[in-house]
């Protein structure tokens, strides 16, 4: 009697997926991201060069003067493309500034913040703020043109916060004597002033009215011009010494790197 044999149980390999477009999706998706990634680091080398040339040209600055550019905001490439930057930030030292009412020379660090810049034909400006730093020698230079008690019209300057410190001499019975005169920093309808705080004679500490008393020296608020030397564009807020220089912030007006009458130097009042 012939036993029947199983039938052997046959395997059918199992499917290979397709993993080839997959592999194409990721590559590609890689691509994009090198070339979003390369996109960047264009954009944010080209910006920062046209804006110093925007910044160079407009302000009659030398082509090689100096000057950092930042753009801020995230991302560049996405606000090119919306046409506007987020945050623009420029700094640069010595920083000439017009003649003004007739002394030349002077130079200030600045700071500039800008938000909002649009991007049409150019950086064209955009509301913001800026700082710039006035070190002694130039405001005792700016001084040269304020009205001040003739004992102190070759007075020399000292930065000493918060106030700023005029140093001269005056013939006291027959004798020269040591004067010092503080002096707070404000802005007061966009003018820079200094009001008269103390005094020092000697050595020792007056009031104003015994300065007028014993010296015939009498000294109110002192305006000093310095709108006459920025653009027309900027507005001066606040006034401090700060780290040995005279700390002025202004407002700037939007559009003022592209609308002449606002690059063109401020009148004094």
């Amino acid at each position: 009697m012939t036993s029947a044999t199983a039938p052997i149980p046959v395997t059918t390999p199992a499917r290979r997926r397709r993993r080839w477009p997959w592999i194409v999706l990721a590559a590609v998706v890689v691509l994009l991201i090198a070339a979003v990634v390369v996109a960047e680091a264009v954009a944010r080398a080209i910006v920062p060069d046209r804006v110093r040339e925007t910044v160079t040209t407009e302000l009659g600055l030398p082509e090689d003067h100096p000057m950092d550019v930042a753009v801020g905001g995230g991302l560049v490439l996405p606000q090119l493309i919306g046409g506007r930057l987020d945050d623009l930030r420029i700094s640069s030292q010595d920083v000439p500034l017009p003649a003004g009412s007739g002394v030349s020379g002077l130079t200030v660090d600045a700071d500039v913040h800008l938000t909002g810049v649009p991007l049409r034909d150019g950086v064209s400006g955009g509301p913001g703020t800026a700082e710039i730093r006035i070190e002694a020698d130039d405001l005792e230079s700016l001084l040269a043109t304020a009205v001040l008690p003739s004992a102190l019209a070759d007075a020399t300057i000292e930065l000493a916060a918060p106030d700023v410190v005029l140093s001269s001499r005056i013939s006291l019975l027959g004798a020269s004597i040591p004067i010092e005169l503080s002096l707070a920093p404000g802005a007061a309808d966009g003018d820079l002033t200094l009001e008269p705080t103390g005094a020092a004679v000697g050595g020792a500490d007056l009031s104003l009215d015994q300065l007028a008393a014993m010296a015939g020296i009498e000294v109110g608020p002192v305006p000093v011009c310095l709108a006459d030397r920025l653009p027309a564009g900027l507005a001066l807020t606040d006034v401090a010494v700060e780290d040995g220089a005279l700390v002025a912030r202004l407002d700037i007006a939007a559009e003022m790197l592209t609308d002449d009458a606002l690059l063109d130097p401020g009148t004094c009042g």
